[in-house]
């Protein structure tokens, strides 16, 4: 009766998958039941997938208990705890005021799945919330390689991920100037969460400095919803009740001082979608800061080789390497990907990351990886023995 669920494989790792799903959808349709009247369908019909993933009498058996346990540290489901690593394991999704957290926003790149009904059956939950990143970034890639040129891809690609957040006048212009093509959807409004009322009636936003997309705001608290990216900031009013207001760091001991993000009008600014926002400008940050350490070093680094089958080849002197960067939250879901599709060049990981390498060395011992600061030093070797 739960093959429609489960599909033809179901081992522990799978079930602890569909757990983490169901969590997730869960979760935001608790923050939108006030807005949704079928939102609690949605909760309950999840607390189903969680009851059949633990087995009887094992997880959470009514939506309330299992509301009550997405405030808690995932780990402790029982189908979770066995079969997670550290990181999600210590993952809360709703926090003590029912709103989601940073860590349901992380994992939702990875563990989002379709859950079995049709998209249309509840189109107002979010795309993130039930779609792969692998498949939302190929929905937008698609649109991105249709006419097969690899410069006009880079350059699209480029343009998307420099550009995620901006006043509609703006991009109008960016967009006539340089004939990108836009991801399906293209450009929508801020969202709700991401915007600033002041006391005159302005609404504002702030773009992160590491991603430029809008930074959420709760309360005086602003910060970037990617977990790494999440410099602390407090908002404070401007001189008068139609001031522009103003960031100040809460969080000093960041190693890499950037200067204070400025706000922004929201009435007339637009920006991608989430599930473009996580899937492809967090990942496509990283690999552009990386191009530009690289192009520091001397290096003639080509991004997206042959329409993305890998991130970058670079060349020092008679020397190349292809590169392909990988930025996940969970090392084992990392694994499992590598696992099902055999990579195309060396994994990296990025600074961020590089806590990662240990466990996909132990893992996947014949797996070619490296890390950032390793790779540089590679690269400089490189162009020292030129």
């Amino acid at each position: 009766m739960t093959q429609w669920l489960t599909g033809q494989r179901d081992d522990p790792a799978e079930r602890a998958h569909r757990v983490v799903a169901a969590s997730l959808r869960a979760a935001y349709a608790w923050t939108v039941r006030r807005q949704r009247r079928d939102a609690m369908r949605e909760v309950a019909r999840m607390t189903g997938v969680v009851m059949e993933a633990h087995g009887p009498g094992r997880g959470p058996v009514t939506p309330l208990e299992l509301v009550d346990r997405l405030r808690q540290r995932l780990g402790r489901m029982p189908a979770l705890a066995a079969n997670m690593d550290e990181t999600i394991a210590q993952a809360v999704l709703l926090d003590g005021e029912d709103r989601l957290t940073t860590d349901a926003y992380d994992l939702a790149c990875e563990y989002a799945l379709p859950l079995g009904e049709p998209a249309e059956s509840v189109p107002w939950m979010p795309t993130w919330t039930r779609m792969r990143a692998d498949r939302i970034r190929g929905e937008t890639f698609k649109a991105l390689i249709d006419n097969r040129n690899q410069a006009s891809y880079v350059a699209s690609r480029r343009f998307l991920i420099e550009h995620p957040a901006a006043a509609l006048s703006e991009l109008r212009q960016l967009v006539s100037e340089t004939g990108m093509s836009l991801p399906p959807g293209g450009y929508t409004d801020i969202p709700a969460d991401h915007v600033h009322r002041s006391p005159g009636g302005e609404r504002w936003w702030w773009p992160c400095a590491f991603c430029r997309w809008p930074m959420s705001v709760t309360r005086t608290t602003v910060r970037c919803r990617y977990g790494p990216h999440a410099a602390v900031y407090q908002l404070a009013e401007g001189r008068t009740a139609r001031s522009r207001p103003k960031l100040s760091r809460v969080d000093e001991g960041r190693p890499r001082r950037l200067a204070l993000p400025v706000a922004r009008p929201a009435d007339d600014s637009r920006c991608v979608d989430f599930g473009v926002w996580r899937f492809v400008v967090v990942p496509g940050a990283s690999e552009l800061r990386i191009e530009r350490d690289l192009k520091g070093l001397g290096a003639t680094v080509e991004l997206w080789p042959d329409l993305d089958r890998y991130d970058l080849r670079v060349q020092v002197g008679e020397h190349e390497f292809r590169i392909d960067v990988k930025e996940y939250r969970s090392a084992h879901r990392l694994i499992a990907d590598l696992r099902a599709r055999t990579p195309a060049a060396r994994i990296l990981l990025p600074m961020t990351h590089e806590h990662q390498l240990g466990t996909l060395r132990t893992a996947m011992p014949s797996l070619q990886v490296t890390t950032e600061t390793k790779f540089l030093t590679e690269v400089r070797r490189a162009r020292s023995a030129r």
